[in-house]
């Protein structure tokens, strides 16, 4: 019986030391990476209480990144500690499929009615 205990023990130990080390490695890891990002940038954020929220990074601190979140209504500047942050991506800029269709669309309906005007002014003369 004691022999199962200590094994238990011994096991739960191994098992916390484990994930504070991944903790920490992944804290090193949003670090490095919030080093490289420009301030400025449009971020996606996700933490480690469930919170999601799109935010502009506004300064990184060796304990945190600072985020201005983006809200309906305006809130102070957020410091995030790195161990909080379990995905921190960039926003997609540009536009979509769907955007480039409807401005080729767009594009062409408008030259084809230009030209069917000049057509029909040509003819009116």
């Amino acid at each position: 019986m004691r022999t199962t205990t200590r094994l238990l023990t011994t096991a739960l130990i191994i098992a916390f030391a484990a994930s504070h080390a991944a903790a920490q490695a992944s804290a090193d890891i949003w670090r490095s990476f919030a080093e490289r990002v420009e301030v400025g940038t449009e971020l996606n954020v996700r933490l480690a209480d469930g919170q999601r929220f799109r935010a502009t990074l506004v300064a990184v601190r060796p304990d945190a990144v600072l985020l201005q979140p983006k809200t309906r209504v305006p809130v102070p500047i957020q410091p995030v500690p790195y161990g909080e942050i379990v995905r921190l991506e960039r926003t997609r800029q540009g536009i979509g499929g769907g955007k480039a269709v409807a401005i080729g669309v767009a594009t062409g309906v408008g030259a084809f009615f230009a030209t069917l005007a000049v057509i029909l002014a040509a003819a009116g003369d």
